[in-house]
């Protein structure tokens, strides 16, 4: 079991969490033969392909049972795969005249490559190699490519805010920084295998497509990506949403551009970046800009709230740049208002939790944002290296965090403690 020492988070909070993860546990149906973890709530007995991929994120640092609970969940997708490669929205496959030319923003990549780091079973790890290869292959092919800009496009919820119909007609930027990551992953993995060729293909793949992202999706006026049309070749710059902000992921947005991009990201008139809850989907000033309460209502509460989804990514690319100021306050802004609050969404005017009340990657994305990126704590089973390196906020300065118990891939444990400042110092324990 997970100990926690962090001012202002309780242990009952934290447990809570996994509590939550444990209530979203799903018995096997609609192809998947191992349990695995829906929604939440009145979502009921149903698999997603991002729900029932980031609930495992967090929660595979519970214990080596919840480990190999994350490792058969994911697996499950290698049996519900389409032959051409896709992997369908959700258990019915079924999204009006959509059926077989819908998948989900792949987040799919980034779980795989955190559970398959977390074991030396290289017959599993191929086995999701060769399952993401595939789908990396269907995003690339001409039902999902657009074959002049090379950018991917995507309809319903390939993006948010998630209410495109048309195929090969928008070029969303979190798609495209999702699936350029995928190949980022997909070398990682083949370098593990020895795979040397394809790891040499997949780099080529990453730099190709943060090339067309950064050509086609920066408007440099505004210092901002937008979504594109790309059969009117016209940027949809009414929607300035913060995926905007997800090109800080693995470097994809230039060096000299970090500084114009940021600044937009800080700018609290737009986000809300020092308000007291978190960073909204989309700018005050937008005209697209509401908050919903009660259920979820569809691409309206993408355009406005707050999501762990959103700032999750936002915060791990923010690391990936070396900015680790600007990602330790993201960070810790989002757990402090999920803290307890494991909702869906959550309105920036007054924190509260809105949409299903329990839901499963909120809870799993707080625990990951408090292990992976405040504790900066990673693993991997590979070469068993285990690192630690924090970005703290400056809430914290002065102070000290403790987390013990963390659940290692090769069936050790991990107690670290940091006390905290510009430079934090840092202890740790494995057994």
């Amino acid at each position: 079991m997970i100990r926690i020492d962090f001012p202002g988070i309780t242990q009952e909070q934290f447990d809570d969490a996994f509590s939550v993860l444990e209530e979203c546990k799903a018995v096997p149906c609609l192809g998947f033969v191992n349990p695995f973890m829906g929604p939440g709530g009145q979502y009921g007995n149903c698999w997603w392909e991002r729900d029932s991929s980031l609930t495992l994120n967090g929660y595979c640092w519970g214990s080596s049972e919840n480990n190999e609970f994350a490792k058969a969940a994911l697996y499950n997708f290698v049996n519900v795969q389409k032959k051409n490669g896709r992997i369908p929205l959700w258990g019915n496959d079924r999204v009006g005249d959509f059926d077989e030319e819908l998948s989900a923003i792949p987040v799919i990549f980034d779980t795989a490559l955190k559970i398959c780091r977390r074991t030396s079973d290289k017959a599993y790890v191929k086995d999701i190699y060769s399952m993401l290869k595939k789908y990396f292959a269907w995003w690339l092919s001409p039902a999902k490519r657009d074959e002049r800009t090379g950018l991917i496009c995507g309809i319903f919820e390939e993006s948010d805010p998630s209410d495109y119909k048309e195929q090969l007609t928008y070029a969303p930027v979190d798609l495209n920084v999702q699936v350029c990551c995928g190949a980022k992953v997909l070398a990682e993995l083949a370098d593990y295998l020895g795979y040397e060729d394809e790891v040499t293909a997949y780099r080529k793949h990453f730099a190709e497509l943060k090339t067309v992202i950064n050509l086609y999706l920066w408007d440099e006026s505004d210092g901002f990506y937008y979504t594109l049309n790309v059969k009117e070749n016209r940027l949809m710059k009414h929607r300035p949403y913060n995926s905007a902000f997800d090109t800080f992921k693995a470097g994809i947005v230039p060096e000299e551009r970090r500084a114009r991009l940021l600044s937009v990201l800080k700018n609290n008139s737009k986000y809300g970046y020092y308000n007291k809850y978190g960073i909204t989907t989309a700018p005050f000033d937008s005209a697209e800009f509401c908050e919903t309460t009660g259920v979820y209502k569809g691409w309206t509460s993408w355009s406005g709230n707050i999501w762990t989804l959103r700032n999750e990514i936002i915060a791990q690319g923010l690391k990936d740049c070396g900015l680790r100021e600007e990602a330790a306050h993201l960070a810790y802004q989002t757990v402090m208002t999920f803290n307890g609050n494991y909702a869906e969404f959550v309105n920036p005017s007054t924190g509260m939790g809105q949409g299903v009340e329990r839901y499963g990657w909120s809870a799993s994305e707080y625990i990951e944002l408090i292990i992976e990126v405040i504790f900066g704590i990673d693993y991997c089973a590979w070469n068993d290296r285990f690192s630690v390196s924090p970005c703290i906020p400056e809430e914290l300065f002065g102070k000290t965090i403790s987390i013990s118990g963390l659940a290692l891939g090769s069936g050790g444990t991990a107690d670290v403690t940091v006390k905290c400042g510009k430079k934090p110092t840092v202890e740790c324990r494995i057994y």
